[in-house]
Formats: structure tokens, C-alpha cells, sequence
């Protein structure tokens, strides 16, 4: 398992994690900012977070390939079968002009671009065998693709802006964007943040999971969930709080 968090206020530190949490290897990056990961087997995949490039790493910090775009910034990049990396192209000054870019995994040279006009705010890819699903957070669905870049469908539910999702075998777990609005006491005034849904493939709710604690949000903007180890890992933000804290939810019980 592999994590990227800063180290001091313009570095990146990915560590590799044993199975019992417990640290491995430390890999310092170059000064690239809060960047996002990608893990295989044999190659990491930074991204310079707010930059315009992605790079592939040897485990031992050894640079295999970059790509870099002309015009937009590069973010969330996930793996998908066939040898394909995707990634998130967003413009700072207009989040519809979104899109998704599909990169050799081996050369991170260019070979599909599609979604522009139909994205906003893009965010929390995963992938299955034969699709990818997108959080198309700006206008509260999901956008299905085909790996080569066909829309196949869009997905709506009574959640609103998804920011993460996480694909364990045929379910996908869904987190919104948190409503921070409070009250005078400072009690969430939503839900919203504060649930983790479970969809099918076809976006039906098969399941709700809300976090029993008052003013705890999961933070899907902070971080992605993931599944390890048959658990379900979600970042969470208490309302009241800076910090943010790991919740670790059993499968079985979400």
C-alpha cells in the first residue's frame, strides 16, 4: 500500500505500508506539492498536484516516464486494465471545461481524451473490467465510460456531489461533498458528508451507512477511501476540528 502526504510546506513523501499498518520504505519526492498517487506492482504514478504533469516511478524513486499537458492540470490518476492509466484534466478557471485523459501505463503517452462539455468539478475515478466511473461532482452524478472513452450512462441518487468512490468487487462506495453548514451549537444542520452509500454497478442504493457521530464528516475532498485488508478506510474531519483521522469500517457492516 502506498500513501503520498507533504513533508514540510513544498515536498512529497510517499511511504510504502505493510499489511499491519506498520511503515516500510520512504520515498522523498521532489518538491511537486500535495501530490496524488497511483500504485502498481512494479511503477508509481505521481501527479504534481495542481500541476500539469504525471510521472511513472520505480519503487526506488527511478523516473520511467512523464507526461505533461499543454493546457490543463493533471489529477487523480487510477490504474485500469489493459495497461491504462486515467487521469482527471481540469482548468482552474472553468470547471466544465473537465475531461478525462487515458495514458499508456508504460510510456504515459496519450490515447483517448473525452468527457469535455459533459463533466463538472471531476473528481474519484474507479474502474472495473469494462467501464470507468467518474464523480461528476459539479452537477451531483456519475458519468459511466467505456475504457475507450464512450458515455454509456449517468448516474443520479438522492446523494449530492460525490467526491469519492471505492469499487470492492461489484459494489462502489460513494462519499459526498460535506454541507458544513451548523447550527448555533455547531450540530451539522445535513447529512451530507456524513454518509457513505452503497451502489450496484448500475448506480441502484443498496445500502446507507451514516457515521454515528455528530459532527464527524468523511472527507472525500481530503482524501480518497479505499479499501485493505477487507476493511472499508475513510477519511474523516470533525466539524470543530482541523485534524483529520482514518475511520476503518468493516465491509460486512457498511
Amino acid at each position: 500500500v502506498a500513501s503520498a502526504a507533504s513533508a514540510g510546506s513544498s515536498r512529497t513523501t510517499v511511504r510504502i505500508l505493510a499489511r499491519d499498518m506498520s511503515s516500510g520504505s520512504k520515498l522523498l519526492m521532489l518538491p511537486v506539492g500535495h501530490g496524488e498517487i497511483a500504485a502498481g506492482e512494479q511503477l508509481l504514478y505521481i501527479t504534481a498536484g495542481f500541476g500539469a504533469e504525471v510521472r511513472s516511478l520505480t519503487h526506488d524513486r527511478t523516473e520511467v516516464a512523464r507526461y505533461e499537458d499543454q493546457d490543463k492540470l493533471i489529477s487523480h490518476p487510477v490504474l485500469g486494465p489493459g495497461g491504462l492509466l486515467f487521469c482527471v484534466l481540469f482548468d482552474e478557471s472553468d470547471p466544465e471545461l473537465d475531461e478525462i485523459i487515458t495514458l499508456d501505463a508504460q510510456t504515459l503517452q496519450p490515447r483517448h481524451r473525452f468527457g469535455l462539455s459533459m463533466l463538472r468539478n471531476a473528481c474519484g475515478l474507479v474502474v472495473t473490467e469494462e467501464e470507468l466511473f467518474v464523480c461528476d461532482t459539479g452537477n451531483d452524478r456519475l458519468q459511466v465510460f467505456s475504457l475507450a472513452g464512450e458515455h454509456r450512462r449517468s448516474i443520479t441518487g438522492e446523494w449530492k456531489g460525490p467526491v469519492a468512490l471505492c469499487l470492492v468487487k461489484d459494489r462502489l462506495y460513494l462519499v459526498e461533498e460535506a454541507d458544513d453548514e451548523t447550527g448555533e451549537e455547531g450540530e451539522l444542520l445535513s447529512l451530507r458528508g456524513r454518509r457513505i452509500f452503497v451502489l450496484s454497478l448500475q448506480g441502484d442504493t443498496l445500502q446507507v451507512y451514516t457515521n454515528p457521530v455528530e459532527g464527524h464528516a468523511f472527507g472525500g475532498s481530503m482524501g480518497p477511501i479505499c479499501c485493505f485488508d477487507g476493511k472499508l478506510l475513510a477519511p474523516v474531519q470533525d466539524v470543530d476540528e482541523t485534524g483529520v483521522f482514518i475511520e476503518i469500517l468493516a465491509l460486512r457492516g457498511v
